[in-house]
């Protein structure tokens, strides 16, 4: 391509901050529905997505002179490398971009079941497997071992390869009191993850247990999980993804304490950060400039700074956390809103759109040793010592 030349750029309208990172890269056309339209697609140099589309055989025989695709995403699963190494087409994700977001999902979903069941005071007793240790299993265990709980990575490929984290003892997950899933879903290999949850795992499960799915629907058996909720005495459970997403099993919502439509990795800044990778991949790709940081466009927040004396006992601490991030109502917008596959699709696309969720870092901490310092930044705030 002629350098004076301008591309194509073809990118999902809800991945945020594109026309501020794109604005001086190239011509930005985007498309609002879960596939871009072929008119579009004819004459793109490069695709930016988000999971919902699926890159495939399909897609890109309407896309000739596509060279570059990049998902705005941690998982890759809707992307078909093989079809587009057939292309010789460049691919990336975004790894990491919205790890945080995830762990602070977790943390305040463990925090709002743990208060509601009247149980904050026993975190020093939970056992926490964590399956999954990359960038999001990390971001969640370094958060629940802050709160003090005793965090253990179940990932046997990361053990084969000496990850010292890592163990590949599943009895030991199923004993643990806190489930919490960050596995891509895979059909095939020594460690498949569809269904890795089936009605078996399940049967082994007590109503003491925790059980958080915030990585791939599939991971879960959802039909298993309302099988065995109907036998009563079940464990805990909440979802953010679903099988077959946006048609959701709506018989599985009585069943879960909290049900969200995907959107874990959903705060400003993990959205905002994965289309910050896939603007630096594509000026790599493409050999253009780019000098862009990401806090050129991510706004400023205006939260007042608290003393960490008064937010050291833990029900103080649950209260702050739950209240910069209120989880409850992404669940009750999902039952009242969002049991359609419309409903569902609309509310992932519009999330918090005039109020979107922030995380932690932006909430300065004043701390008076290094060990709060250290405790408050694991759970994610921006922690400093004062004199």
């Amino acid at each position: 391509m002629n350098r004076s030349q301008r591309i194509h750029i073809v990118a999902d309208q809800n991945i945020p901050a594109l026309p501020e990172l794109l604005g001086n890269v190239g011509n930005l056309s985007c498309y609002t529905d879960r596939t871009p339209p072929p008119e579009l697609l004819r004459t793109a140099d490069a695709l930016l997505v988000r999971s919902i589309t699926q890159v495939d055989e399909t897609l890109l025989q309407h896309a000739p002179q596509l060279k570059f695709v990049a998902t705005a995403t941690i998982g890759k699963e809707h992307l078909d490398s093989v079809a587009l190494a057939a292309r010789n087409i460049q691919w990336t994700n975004a790894p990491g971009c919205n790890a945080d977001s995830v762990g602070e999902y977790v943390l305040a979903a463990v925090l709002h079941v743990l208060r509601e069941q009247n149980r904050l005071n026993d975190v020093l007793d939970l056992d926490v497997a964590i399956v999954g240790a990359g960038h999001t299993g990390t971001a969640t265990g370094q958060r629940l071992a802050a709160l003090g709980m005793n965090v253990h990575y179940y990932d046997p490929p990361l053990a084969e390869q000496g990850d010292t984290r890592a163990h590949a003892h599943w009895q030991r997950v199923l004993t643990s009191d806190i489930i919490s899933l960050h596995v891509p879903l895979t059909h095939d290999g020594l460690y498949p993850t569809h269904h890795l949850i089936d009605i078996e795992t399940l049967q082994s499960l007590h109503p003491g247990q925790l059980l958080i799915n915030a990585c791939r629907g599939a991971v879960v058996d959802n039909q298993a999980v309302v099988r065995r909720c109907e036998q009563g005495e079940c464990p805990t459970l909440v979802f953010d993804v679903f099988e077959h997403e946006p048609a959701i099993d709506a018989a599985m919502l009585p069943h879960l304490a909290i049900a969200t439509p995907h959107i874990a990795g959903h705060s400003l800044e993990g959205k905002v950060g994965g289309a910050h990778q896939v603007t630096t991949a594509l000026c790599k790709h493409f050999g253009i400039a780019f000098e862009m940081s990401l806090s050129d466009v991510l706004p400023s927040v205006d939260w007042r700074t608290l003393g960490a004396v008064s937010i050291q006992r833990l029900p103080d601490l649950a209260e702050l956390i739950l209240s910069l991030y209120p989880i409850i109502e992404d669940d009750r917008r999902l039952r009242v809103d969002s049991v359609t596959a419309a409903g569902f699709d609309h509310l992932r696309k519009n999330y918090r759109k005039d109020n979107p969720r922030r995380q932690l870092n932006n909430q300065r901490i004043a701390c008076h040793n290094a060990a709060q310092v250290i405790r408050f930044r694991q759970l994610g705030f921006n922690a400093y010592q004062v004199c």
